[in-house]
């Protein structure tokens, strides 16, 4: 009975994982969504969109029928880590 919780624990964590960090519904062509944002957009537009998006995930927050709290907040982590990472590196590509 225990083995069968750990395993539904674990199942539902890759399923969030999933939800967070690099779904298919993003991907088309061999090529992610931001990605291409960055290609058309620049980096400039794509930190200030990571900024929008990580404000609105915190503010829906549990909100949307179907997401957990946990998953809307991850999202926006991964948001603010994607923008920082932008950030710091176009400080280094361009110093």
């Amino acid at each position: 009975m225990a083995r069968d919780l750990n395993f539904i624990r674990k199942k539902k964590q890759l399923e969030n994982q999933d939800k967070v960090n690099h779904p298919s519904h993003y991907q088309k062509g061999g090529k992610e969504c931001i990605d291409v944002m960055l290609e058309l957009y620049g980096i400039q537009a794509v930190i200030h969109f990571c900024e929008c998006n990580a404000f609105k995930y915190r503010w829906r927050a549990g909100l949307k029928t179907g997401e957990s709290t946990e998953v809307d907040l991850k999202k926006a982590k991964w948001y603010e880590d994607y923008r920082e990472n932008l950030i710091n590196n176009t400080i280094k590509k361009y110093e």
